[in-house]
């Protein structure tokens, strides 16, 4: 089978509450059925730190006191995560890689750089950068009803990530070797999806 699309490396950044977890959800779903001859390998960095929270050694039980204390994972276990996903998943290179969660501070990105450019030689990586306000971000995260969730800890962990990502996104953007795209993400999904197909050129 031959496939009909460019290899996709693509980088989701956002903050909480921009849908990105959606909009990657619809990318993969198009990509799928447009490009069935390449695999999709996807990271999330949540997921994997969730999921090596609930093993039951001294690291899983470690990472989950973080977690639940709403601490940030050291910069060691998250970048060791990440390195051995693709390590165990790439396994042709050929694949669409879309990457959530990561990088997430600025001692994040010479591993994802490394990583990508040097050992993977991905050729022009895509930053898809999903736009929210605070306020916007508040209002929906409130609505998902969670119980740790008040109005002062989501504003507080936006403040964090805002400070934290924003230098990240820059760098990519003085980086010649990336790509970034901005989009709006107070839209309707299907306009924000509309909109990253246009600017990702796949539609």
């Amino acid at each position: 089978m031959i496939s009909t699309m460019d290899k996709q490396t693509l980088i989701f950044l956002g903050p909480q509450g921009s849908g990105k977890g959606t909009q990657i959800q619809l990318l993969k779903d198009y990509i799928t059925a447009k490009d069935a001859a390449r695999s999709i390998v996807h990271f999330e960095m949540g997921k994997q730190l969730r999921e090596r929270a609930t093993k039951d050694d001294y690291t899983g039980r470690l990472t989950n006191e973080i977690l639940l204390a709403g601490g940030l994972i050291p910069y060691a276990i998250s970048a060791s995560l990440f390195a051995q996903y693709l390590m165990d998943t790439i396994a042709t290179g050929e694949e669409h890689l879309v990457i959530d969660g990561f990088p997430r501070t600025a001692t994040q990105v010479p591993t994802l750089d490394s990583a990508l450019t040097e050992f993977y030689k991905r050729e022009m990586p895509t930053v898809v950068c999903i736009n929210i306000s605070d306020d916007e971000a508040v209002a929906r995260l409130l609505k998902r009803g969670r119980h740790d969730d008040t109005e002062e800890s989501i504003r507080t962990r936006l403040a964090w990530s805002r400070k934290d990502t924003m230098p990240n996104i820059e760098w990519f953007r003085s980086n010649p070797q990336y790509k970034v795209v901005d989009i709006d993400g107070e839209r309707s999904v299907e306009e924000i999806h509309t909109d990253i197909l246009e600017k990702l050129n796949l539609s």
